[in-house]
């Protein structure tokens, strides 16, 4: 029973960073191509990349790392200013977490 609860909670995560990493990805392109969506993609990275600074503790810098990128880029979709090469980080950061999510089956 407690194998069944066990994949069960895998799968659930794996989900959820493979929908996370999705938004990641879509950051990257509003980056590049900057729309409507971008404000309020804005928002939600940038509550995310708050959320990751959670993990400072634990003494994981690649958590950090990937919640400053999450901030950055979450600073530059809402005032609409652009860095010319930072899209390639949330969008590097996306294909890692969508492995890394697809392949924690």
């Amino acid at each position: 029973m407690e194998s069944k609860i066990n994949n069960i909670e895998n799968y659930i995560f794996s989900m959820i960073l493979v929908l996370l990493s999705l938004i990641d990805i879509l950051v990257g392109i509003c980056l590049i191509f900057p729309n409507f969506i971008g404000f309020y993609l804005g928002i939600a990275v940038l509550l995310k990349g708050l959320s990751s600074m959670l993990g400072i503790p634990s003494g994981d810098i690649g958590i950090v790392i990937m919640g400053v990128i999450d901030i950055i880029a979450g600073v530059m979709l809402l005032l609409s200013f652009n860095i010319p090469w930072f899209w390639l980080l949330p969008m590097l950061k996306g294909i890692y977490s969508f492995i890394l999510g697809l392949g924690s089956n």
